[in-house]
């Protein structure tokens, strides 16, 4: 009996624990006026970042996994009625035209060259995702080996008052309950199943988004 109460309790939680995390709200309001979407960049030394700072510099993400980050990240703004920008094929020629003014290397001079590429795209906001580590599961979604782990950043840039609107960080590699618990919520929803490491960024870029309010 006592077993079976226990156990109606932990399903409780589950419950709880999964309802709470399916009922997150934006934490910031829509941003408001002409976005331009930049594609995934991948820095390699921490003046090219923003903010934070690299797990390790010098880190190269595969091209292939830089696509299909490309690709997720255009999927999940679709489904959340984010269509109308500029996207980051258009973005990408802003990038080629706009060079650093300065050859110091410095964040300063890094924001300055993201601030003249969301000018030249004739941007109000710019949304820059980086990613700064991406490794995919391997073996299987019920007995992997290697899990998906995944660190990007989303960069919310108010082009015309010239400041951050808004970051969005996101660190994880993937743990089995019994390693952690506090992840209870998280193993519910994935049906206990290891993710790939699409899946997981995908569960990232649909927080990030939405708390940017996009």
């Amino acid at each position: 009996m006592r077993r079976n109460l226990a156990g109606l309790m932990l399903l409780a939680c589950f419950s709880l624990a999964a309802c709470s995390a399916k009922d997150a709200a934006p934490k910031m309001e829509s941003p408001q006026g002409a976005l331009a979407v930049a594609g995934f960049t991948n820095p390699r030394f921490n003046w090219e970042l923003l903010a934070g700072y690299l797990p390790e510099e010098g880190q190269r993400v595969k091209r292939d996994d830089m696509d299909k980050l490309n690709f997720l990240l255009l999927s999940v703004l679709q489904e959340h009625g984010v269509t109308d920008f500029v996207s980051p094929r258009i973005t990408r020629q802003c990038q080629e035209i706009v060079v650093f003014e300065t050859v110091e290397s410095t964040r300063e001079a890094a924001f300055k060259y993201w601030l003249r590429v969301g000018e030249c795209a004739k941007a109000d906001y710019l949304l820059l995702p980086q990613v700064l580590s991406y490794q995919d599961r391997t073996g299987g979604e019920w007995g992997s080996q290697t899990p998906a782990a995944a660190v990007f950043d989303l960069f919310l840039i108010d082009v015309k008052n010239k400041t951050i609107a808004g970051r969005y960080h996101f660190e994880e590699e993937q743990q089995a309950l019994t390693d952690n618990i506090l992840s209870v919520d998280k193993f519910i929803q994935r049906g206990g199943r290891w993710l790939s490491g699409e899946e997981l960024a995908r569960e990232g870029l649909e927080a990030g988004l939405r708390e940017l309010g996009l």
